[in-house]
């Protein structure tokens, strides 16, 4: 799979307002790298999350501020959860809810909407979670642009000049990022400094 394409028309769609389509190419960019990565984790499920979960600290950072990924579980269903404890981690919901349904042709379920923080010209990073869905930001589309970009797997990937990633009011030219895991990771820090684990109590019975 070429990757840097995946990458390219995620960024694409997201400028031109369809969420649920650059949804579709991240998870692609995503599936690509964790072959890659994970080749002998056995089916896509397993190779996907666990590529995430990986990788939680450039996926948090950008698209999920300020909250403990490794411990927190929501109060959703999905099938077959790949997470410790068997309940549901935000790689579980990316996949079954969002890389599943698109990958599948699917119409997305009600209540896990992108929400339009980046597409509105919002600063804000949001989350909305009741019991049963959760809708989360378009931000964490960079977030997997991310993971996929600083993947050492994909050292030597391209996309067009010009294409970039922003965190903290500061800009990543993508084409100079491929494969830099290990250096955006310490970029990453100062954002995972303080990380709340969500407790979601009777919600997850």
């Amino acid at each position: 799979m070429d990757v840097g394409r995946s990458v390219t028309k995620t960024i694409d769609e997201v400028g031109g307002g369809d969420l649920e389509s650059a949804m579709l190419h991240a998870c692609n960019a995503i599936d690509g790298t964790a072959a890659k990565a994970l080749p002998s984790e056995l089916g896509s499920n397993r190779r996907f999350t666990n590529f995430l979960r990986n990788n939680y600290a450039i996926l948090g950072a950008m698209g999920m501020p300020g909250i403990n990924l490794n411990e927190t579980r929501f109060p959703v269903e999905v099938a077959k959860p790949k997470a410790p404890g068997g309940r549901p981690d935000l790689a579980d919901v990316v996949y079954a809810i969002h890389r599943c349904t698109h990958g599948h042709g699917s119409e997305m379920p009600k209540g896990f909407e992108l929400r339009p923080d980046f597409g509105s010209g919002s600063d804000n990073t949001s989350i909305l979670i009741e019991k049963g869905r959760i809708q989360l930001s378009d931000r964490i589309l960079f977030g997997l642009l991310a993971v996929a970009v600083m993947a050492p797997e994909n050292t030597g990937q391209q996309t067009p000049v010009g294409y970039h990633l922003t965190l903290a009011g500061e800009t990543y030219e993508i084409n100079d990022w491929w494969g830099k895991r290990t250096e955006f990771e310490k970029t990453c820090a100062p954002l995972n400094a303080v990380q709340v684990n969500m407790d979601f109590g009777d919600w997850m019975t």
